[in-house]
This record gives structure tokens, C-alpha cells and sequence, in this order.
């Protein structure tokens, strides 16, 4: 059984995606994951203040599932921009400009899953 606890990971910035978005990474293609899970590009919280985004960008080979924790915001998918809040859950498919906007007044907490395809 593997087991991790978040408040004992480090929140870091990905450069690449802006410096308003702090990530703790339990796994991701950088990060060594378990064997058990290798189908999974990555696993990580996103904590973004109000103000913040993770900047509009894309990925080739991932498709990503961003699972809204706590505040809330503007998530943009493809053409599309809709307001998102805390228990709603947004598809994203590859090759897909997206990226999230805290528009809100509360702290937005993400949990993010990521796929290879």
C-alpha cells in the first residue's frame, strides 16, 4: 500500500505554467512513480490564490482530469470558458489548449490526474 499525505509535500512553482500556481506533485513524469500506476502521467494538487492561473497551455500525449477541491473559477477547455466551483470535475482532452483562472475570492485547490494516451 502506498500512502502520501499532502501538508508533508513541498508546494513548488512550475515555471512553464506561470509563477501564481503552487503544485505538490505526488507524481509526475519528472517524478518517480510506482509501478502500479505507470498508465498515469501525473497526480498532483494545484493551489492557486485568488488572482492566479496556471496559464493557457496544452499537452500531446496527456489527457488530464482537473477535480475542483475548495473556491473556484474560470476553466478554459478548447473554445470553450465556463465558471467551475469546489465538487465539479472538468475533462480535458489532449492536444487541447486549457488553463484555469482563479476569478473567485477564495483559494482554488485542484487535484489534478493525468493520462497518457
Amino acid at each position: 500500500m502506498i500512502i502520501y499525505h499532502f501538508p508533508e509535500i513541498e508546494k513548488k512553482v512550475r515555471s512553464s505554467h506561470g509563477d501564481t500556481t503552487l503544485y505538490q506533485t505526488i507524481w509526475a513524469s519528472e517524478v518517480k512513480r510506482p509501478e502500479s500506476v505507470k498508465a498515469f502521467r501525473d497526480f498532483v494538487r494545484m493551489t492557486i490564490e485568488p488572482g492566479g492561473t496556471n496559464r493557457i497551455h496544452d499537452h500531446d500525449n496527456v489527457e488530464q482530469i482537473y477535480i475542483f477541491l475548495q473556491g473556484g473559477g474560470t476553466m478554459h477547455v478548447g473554445d470553450d470558458k465556463e465558471e467551475v466551483k469546489a465538487g465539479d470535475a472538468v475533462f480535458i482532452p489532449a492536444k487541447t489548449e486549457h488553463g484555469f483562472f482563479n476569478t473567485g475570492n477564495k483559494t482554488a485547490v485542484i487535484l489534478l490526474l493525468g493520462v497518457y494516451v
